[in-house]
Order: structure tokens, then C-alpha cells, then sequence
């Protein structure tokens, strides 16, 4: 077993060198639809891993920033995975006006949280790897995507073939507690429901009109319906746009539908049920178009993931922690990894708070050395994956 008291004190040496490297990532804008930042944040990443022995290997993109993976060899059996993504939810311009400042013990900043804390921490566990000249594994493999904040469009197929040959997989998603770990998320279904009815003049012909808000208030409340707050399953139309004028009875409506569960066939029998509710109708005459699905399946444990726990406590004990398992109702890229079989470990990134808001958003700066130390020891006493 790891001397953890020893990596705890390379990774408290290493404090002062990550906040800067974190600071110079938070302040590169690179929101998922800002090519260029995203690029310029992933080469950052890129230059660290290169000084580390990584190869990179970069998977472009024409609209979006490119994904990469880099890959370093060593003379063991294992192979090893982690992932993180660098593209984050703001606008170009927010690191202008929140820079990046530390103040009362925690770091601020765009996405300092969620996920370039976790980016930036993983690399320096990896620094730790190579100053103990530590080689036991066949690989280690980092990958890296530009669009995780929309769904990953253009990467899953990529994390899921890397995924699924690896012996486990560690994500950088925000922790949640200093002494944390996760390894089930619900799964994240995104549907969109489309009315047609037909117009007509509300004071002069309603009769003649079908409205597609009747028809989709009567599906909102069946949407509703399939809630079973106790086994986890949430449905919830928070999207709702219909008709055009108030004198005129509403021909098209769309509402957006937001879906969480906790295993793979709870989402076949939700996914079913909303197939149901957009074939029945209630108005005469409308028609209703259903598009979306289970965007990522649940992450749940698979054969590996109680001895990852087990390994997270012994480790997360030796660094005088309090352990925890978490888990979560969003969803991560660690929702691909577990659903092709590896094991795999979230949330490994350091401690912080309120994602998604600019003004907010920290991580917690007593908790970087040791979700570093966390890192580095389980990178170093990972299991074979059964």
C-alpha cells in the first residue's frame, strides 16, 4: 500500500505551482461554442502533459474546440483512464469581469469548479507519478473533451471506445466533499414535444380552431405524472412555448422535457411511457412530433466498482478525512464509462461549490493537496478490473 503521508506532503508541495496554473485556465474563456478559447484552453492542458511524457492526439472539430487524448506508456499491466472535459458554460468576456481572485479560503472564477480545478488537479497527480519514477501500469490515459456542456456530442463514441478497453477510469467532475467520492449518477434523458394544431380567430371562429396548448397542458399533467420520488425518477417539463398572438388559438406548441433515473430500465420504462403520452391525443385534429431520449445512461457500480470505493476509503482515511460516497442526479461523462463495464470513480476534483454561476462559483483551497494525494494514490494502487 501507498505511503500516503508521504504523497500528501509532495502534493502540499506542489500547492502554490497548481493555484497558478489554475488561475492562468480559469481566465481563458473557452465556452463550449467559443472555438478558439476552447483550443487555447486545451493546448494549455496539452503543454503540461507533453512536459510529462505524454503523446497527444488530437480529434478535431470544424465548429466546436477539438478534443485530444493523451497517452503515456509504462513497463506494467494496467491500463488507466481519466477523463475531463475544458469547455465551460459562459460567454467570451466573463473572465474579463470575474477574473480569477482568491478571498476567505477558496479560489473564484469561471469554471474553477466545474471542471478546470479537476483538469488542472489531475495533471499535477500525474506530476507525482513521474517524480516517484512510479511506471507500474501498461497505460495511462487522458481524455480530454471540448463539449461536455452540451451533452459531448462530438466525443462519447471516443470516451466510450477509450472507456471500455481501460481497467478503470477516474473523473474530474467537481467533489463534493473533501473526503468524497462517487460512483452513481442518474442517468439524463432530454426530450422535446411538438403540437400542431390548427389557427383560428379566438373571438370570431375558436370552434373552429384545435388548440396546441390544450393538447400539450393535457400531456404536461400526464408528464407530470410518471414523478416516483422515491426510487429516484424525476420528470419535469420546464421548457413551454405555444401560439403566437393572444386573439389567435394556438396552432404549434413545443415544450422541453427534462429527465433523471436511477437505472437503465427505469429509463426504458419512462422512455416508453413519454413515447405513450405523444401518440395519445386529446384535442381532435392536433398531431404531436416527439424527438430526444436518454442522452446519458445511469451510471451505476459494476463488477470493480466496490473494491475502487473500498481502496477510496482505506486512502481517503489516511489522508484524516471523513469518507463519503455520493452521488448525484446530474450527469457526467462517467455515465459513458460505466455503461460500457469499467469501473469508475467521479467527482475526484477538488471540493467546491455553485457551479454554472460566474459570480459564485469556488473551490475550496484547504481541499487541493489532498484530492491531489486522493488522485495519485489511486492511480497507483488501482486494481486489475475483474
Amino acid at each position: 500500500m501507498t505511503d500516503i503521508k508521504d504523497i500528501q506532503q509532495r502534493a502540499a508541495g506542489y500547492y502554490d505551482a497548481y493555484l497558478a496554473d489554475l488561475e492562468r485556465i480559469v481566465n481563458i474563456d473557452s465556452g463550449t461554442f467559443d472555438r478558439d478559447g476552447v483550443n487555447e484552453a486545451g493546448q494549455f492542458l496539452q503543454d503540461i502533459l507533453t512536459d510529462l511524457g505524454f503523446e497527444i492526439t488530437l480529434h478535431p472539430n470544424t465548429e466546436l474546440g477539438d478534443n485530444f487524448v493523451a497517452t503515456l506508456k509504462g513497463n506494467g499491466t494496467r491500463k488507466l483512464m481519466l477523463l475531463g472535459h475544458f469547455d465551460t458554460v459562459y460567454p467570451a468576456g466573463t473572465t474579463t469581469e470575474r477574473p480569477f481572485t482568491i478571498r476567505d479560503g477558496k479560489a473564484y472564477g469561471p469554471a474553477s469548479m466545474d471542471m478546470k480545478g479537476g483538469m488542472v488537479l489531475a495533471c499535477y497527480a500525474l506530476k507525482i507519478l513521474r517524480d516517484l519514477g512510479f511506471e507500474d501500469f501498461a497505460e495511462i490515459t487522458f481524455v480530454a473533451n471540448a463539449d461536455e456542456e452540451i451533452g459531448s456530442p462530438s466525443s462519447r463514441k471516443l470516451i466510450e471506445s477509450e472507456a471500455s478497453r481501460m481497467d478503470a477510469v477516474f473523473v474530474f467532475e467537481p467533489g463534493r466533499a473533501a473526503g468524497g467520492v462517487l460512483a452513481t449518477r442518474k442517468g439524463v434523458g432530454m426530450f422535446e414535444l411538438a403540437v400542431h394544431g390548427v389557427a383560428a380567430h379566438a373571438g370570431a371562429s375558436p370552434q373552429d380552431g384545435r388548440s396546441a396548448n390544450l393538447e400539450m397542458a393535457h400531456k404536461i399533467i400526464k408528464l407530470h405524472d410518471l414523478n416516483d420520488f422515491e426510487i429516484g425518477t424525476t420528470v419535469s417539463a420546464n421548457q413551454m412555448h405555444g401560439g403566437e398572438r393572444r386573439n389567435v388559438i394556438a396552432d404549434y406548441a413545443h415544450c422541453g422535457v427534462d429527465v433523471r433515473v436511477v437505472t437503465g430500465d427505469e429509463g426504458d420504462r419512462v422512455t416508453q411511457a413519454i413515447n405513450e403520452i405523444a401518440e395519445g391525443q386529446v384535442v381532435p385534429d392536433t398531431r404531436t412530433v416527439l424527438t430526444g431520449g436518454i442522452n446519458r445512461p445511469p451510471m451505476e457500480k459494476v463488477p470493480g466498482t466496490e473494491a475502487l470505493l473500498g481502496l477510496s476509503k482505506t486512502i481517503v482515511d489516511g489522508l484524516g478525512r471523513e469518507y463519503v460516497e455520493l452521488n448525484s442526479g446530474g450527469g457526467s461523462d462517467g455515465n459513458f464509462t460505466a455503461a460500457v463495464g469499467t469501473p469508475t470513480l467521479d467527482g475526484l476534483g477538488p471540493e467546491g461549490q455553485n457551479a454554472h454561476n460566474a459570480e459564485t462559483e469556488y473551490v475550496v483551497l484547504d481541499s487541493i493537496t489532498d484530492r491531489i494525494a486522493l488522485t495519485t494514490a489511486l492511480l497507483i494502487d488501482c486494481p486489475a478490473k475483474p
